[in-house]
Parts: C-alpha cells; structure tokens; sequence
C-alpha cells in the first residue's frame, strides 16, 4: 500500500506541475499577444512601437507570473 501512495504523490503532483506551468505560460503570453494585436491593427501604429509595447508587456507579465508562481509553489 506505501508504493500505491507514493504513486499517486507523484500523478498529483506531477498534474499539478503541469497544470501551474500552462497558467504561468497563459499569464505570460496573452497578455502580450493582446498588447501586440491591440496596437498593430486597433491603433495603427508604427512596427518598432508595436514590438517594443508587446515586449514592455511580456516583461511586465513575467514579473506578475514569478510573483504568482512563489505563491503555487506553496
């Protein structure tokens, strides 16, 4: 019965890797895809201003995920 428990250990927290790595990956990547579309095809505005917003954004939301990932960490 001990090997069974530890198997299921490590299916739930293996699941749970997973699951915590797909929301920081979402947390990450929309909102600078979002960012980039906004300003590429709702304001018009010039490429290097695009990426530069979409890349301010992407740094922005990596700060969130790292803040975000120490508390599903616990």
């Amino acid at each position: 019965m001990d090997s069974n428990s530890e198997k299921n250990d490590a299916k739930i927290s293996i699941l749970k890797i997973f699951l915590n790595g797909t929301l920081l990956a979402i947390i990450i990547a929309v909102p600078a895809i979002i960012s980039t579309i906004l300003f590429h095809y709702v304001i018009k505005t010039n490429l290097i201003i695009t990426i530069s917003a979409g890349i301010i954004t992407l740094f922005v939301a990596m700060g969130f995920a790292y803040k975000i990932s120490r508390k599903l960490s616990m």
